[in-house]
């Protein structure tokens, strides 16, 4: 064998697959902070939705009754047995619906399941940004759409930002930070992260305002004459209007991904969203398609094993009990005395596994736009994906001298000479 045989050249497969860092953001996504992070958002901001149900969507009747007392809420309310909306726990084990193409896609063997969850998700936690846009809005459901969609922005620019500085650095550096470092970069930078996706959001309203007056008008007939001579105006204003609401569909999580990476604030957070988006149309639906695909094998993984957990839980567990205390305790409704204790302790802890599933969810949606942010930075603006802003460099470096401390180097230099 010859002494001097050349060495296999190791080959990069992220520099030649660059998308191969949408499998890392999964495995990022499955630890246990991001999970924990985005179970307690979950539920922070159900709750919250939960208590601004209860203040603004009752009111008492001609008897003095509390009822719901709007139509929206009302069809809301029915939907969901009379509470809005479930516990990140109930999603999971929701229906679609009977009705439309997904409802359909949700009946369909081994991925039917996975779309029907996914879109149930999606559905129940836009709500109430959803319901801004209904035409049959009432002032009351307005109130209650406006509070909920400013909770949800608190909520999420600090457990989103802790959750995208950690995915940030651990891609780019592969280092992991410390929840302490990751929540103070998010505080200093919280209103960034909250006015971001509330900028373009104002912007579509502040655009609809005139439209809103020109439709005031046209309840006289001559305000319908002026409608239909500036209705070319109208449209290129909803043209406007249409091209901000797509940029904040598809470009939102983006926004927070920017901040998290760059240090920068909400305007360059929109710059870039809205630029990655229609700069790279193509490239975004491929990487955002393959990070779904990548995304739901990470949840069926998730919910398999929670599932198999509390399976294996039960039917040990069941060894020792008789078949009819067994249906008591798991599927009847014990309340009162320590059994009801029990009981209620027993279906807490299984919610928390329910919620890990739910927050997977959500933490991928961090996660894998991120790593989608990576990839559309490196397309558009040529930079590296290893390249993030580190708060902590100065730490690691020399200490910072001043001009006594300079002074005192030089004497002492010149007294050794």
């Amino acid at each position: 064998m010859a002494a001097n045989s050349e060495a296999k050249p190791v080959r990069d497969w992220q520099e030649i697959f660059p998308w191969l860092i949408l499998f890392r953001s999964v495995r990022v996504a499955i630890g246990f902070r991001l999970l924990l992070l985005a179970a307690l958002g979950l539920v922070g901001m159900v709750a919250g939705w939960r208590l601004c149900w209860d203040f603004v969507a009752y009111a008492p009747d001609e008897t003095g009754v509390q009822v719901l007392a709007d139509p929206v809420l009302m069809q809301l309310g029915a939907r969901h047995d009379g509470t809005v909306p479930p516990w990140p726990w109930e999603l999971s084990y929701r229906s679609f619906g009977d009705q439309g193409v997904l409802a359909s896609l949700s009946g369909l063997p081994y991925i039917g399941p996975i779309i029907g969850t996914a879109a149930v998700t999606v559905t129940e936690l836009t709500l109430p940004f959803q319901m801004l846009f209904r035409q049959d809005l009432t002032y009351r459901g307005l109130a209650y759409a406006l509070v909920c969609c400013a909770w949800a922005l608190v909520i999420w620019g600090y457990f989103g930002a802790m959750i995208t500085r950690i995915v940030a650095v651990k891609l780019t550096q592969d280092e992991m930070v410390s929840f302490k470092k990751a929540g103070r970069f998010a505080r200093q930078r919280c209103c960034s992260y909250m006015s971001a996706p509330l900028i373009p959001l104002l912007g579509i309203f502040g655009l609809g305002v005139p439209i809103a007056l020109l439709g005031l008008v046209s309840n006289f007939d001559f305000g319908v004459l002026i409608a239909g001579v500036l209705w070319p105006l109208v449209l290129c204003i909803g043209f406007v209007m249409a091209i901000l609401l797509i940029g904040l569909i598809f470009g939102w999580p983006m926004m927070y991904s920017t901040i998290s990476t760059e240090g920068t604030d909400a305007f360059d957070a929109i710059s870039r969203s809205y630029a990655y988006v229609f700069q790279r149309p193509f490239h975004y639906l491929f990487y955002t398609i393959l990070a779904t695909i990548i995304g739901s094998i990470g949840w069926v993984m998730i919910h398999g094993i929670i599932d198999i957990l509390v399976y294996s839980t039960h039917w040990s567990f069941d060894w020792g009990l008789s078949s009819e205390r067994s249906i008591q305790l798991f599927y009847g409704d014990i309340q009162e005395g320590v059994a009801g204790w029990g009981c209620n302790l027993i279906r807490l802890w299984q919610g928390f596994l329910r919620t890990l599933t739910t927050a997977f969810a959500i933490g991928f949606l961090f996660s894998g736009m991120t790593a989608v942010y990576l990839l559309l930075r490196r397309q558009v603006d040529g930079v590296e994906l290893d390249e993030v802003q580190l708060d902590e460099e100065a730490e690691h470096g020399l200490p910072v001298l001043s001009g006594a401390d300079v002074q005192k180097t030089e004497t002492e230099g010149q007294g050794e000479n």
